[in-house]
């Protein structure tokens, strides 16, 4: 299952169908799909981010943080989700051993040190503005587009690679058994509970993910 090719079915079909909503907004697979298109750009155009660099994502839960992970895939690039508080404490040494190209973080994040990254901007910045670029865009959707940072009984962290294939075949079980057209995000977005039998199959279906 090809999540972009659905994702572009879905606007096809029912563009103006609710893709996420939280109370910020809310977002039709047709706008959805036209963010994703944009934060890509942005990402390849003015952050210069190619197949195989890693970005950051340093927040938890936020909405445009879905849009921003497939906007990464689109690029070959992975995203390193830091949702939780214990990651962010660990993040000079993540860093340091996984280094990114670029880190993104909800608005009203304060950093008392700045993470070692040699870009840092909001995460509404990603669509905030047009980009005017349309990069060629590949799409392969074996390049390895996640990592999972799972602690060890040692207290050390392993970084766990998956492209958006491997993520989707994952899925595919969950997808098929029809679940439920809503989801909604309490906390962390991508934990392994979360995004691969909840979020992927909700948008397989063309469902809705509900954020805070």
């Amino acid at each position: 299952m090809n999540l972009f090719t659905i994702l572009r079915h879905h606007v096809a079909t029912q563009p103006n169908a609710i893709a996420s909503r939280s109370s910020r907004r809310v977002v039709t697979y047709r706008k959805f799909w036209s963010r994703i298109e944009r934060a890509t750009a942005r990402l390849k155009s003015e952050w210069h981010v190619k197949a195989g660099d890693t970005v950051v994502y340093w927040g938890q839960g936020h909405q445009d943080a879905l849009m921003f992970y497939i906007a990464v895939a689109r690029c070959g690039a992975k995203l390193l989700p830091l949702e939780h508080a214990p990651l962010h404490q660990e993040s000079i040494a993540i860093l340091k051993n996984i280094p990114a190209v670029l880190l993104l973080h909800d608005d009203e994040t304060i950093f008392e040190v700045p993470p070692a990254a040699p870009v840092i901007a909001n995460l509404s910045s990603l669509i905030a503005i047009r980009c005017h670029h349309t990069p060629p865009v590949s799409e392969d959707i074996t390049q390895p587009s996640l990592i999972s940072l799972l602690a060890l009984e040692d207290g050390s962290l392993q970084a766990s690679e998956q492209s958006l294939q491997q993520l989707m075949e994952n899925a595919t079980p969950y997808i098929e058994s029809n679940i439920a057209q809503e989801f909604r995000i309490a906390e962390a977005l991508f934990d392994t509970d979360i995004f691969t039998p909840h979020v992927l199959p909700v948008l397989a279906s063309g469902g809705t993910i509900i954020f805070r």
